[in-house]
This record gives C-alpha cells, sequence and structure tokens, in this order.
C-alpha cells in the first residue's frame, strides 16, 4: 500500500476550515459547484 487515506471523525472541524457551509440536514445547494468543479 503506497498511500493510506483514511476520513475519520474523531476530530472536530473548526468553522475556518470548513469549506462548505449550508444546513448539514439538507442536500448540497443547487447553485453551490460539487467537489470535481473545485478540484477535489
Amino acid at each position: 500500500m503506497h498511500h493510506r487515506h483514511a476520513s475519520i471523525n474523531e476530530h472536530p472541524i473548526q468553522a475556518s476550515e470548513r469549506k462548505f457551509f449550508w444546513d448539514a440536514s439538507g442536500p448540497r445547494p443547487d447553485d453551490h459547484p460539487g467537489l470535481s468543479e473545485l478540484g477535489f
């Protein structure tokens, strides 16, 4: 294994580190770019 990528939720994300801002209970807004458009 050359690279190991993990998504671990044990450390909270600070507001200053967030890239996406909308209500967590809803889907991504239609006018917000997706991950591909943002280069992820």
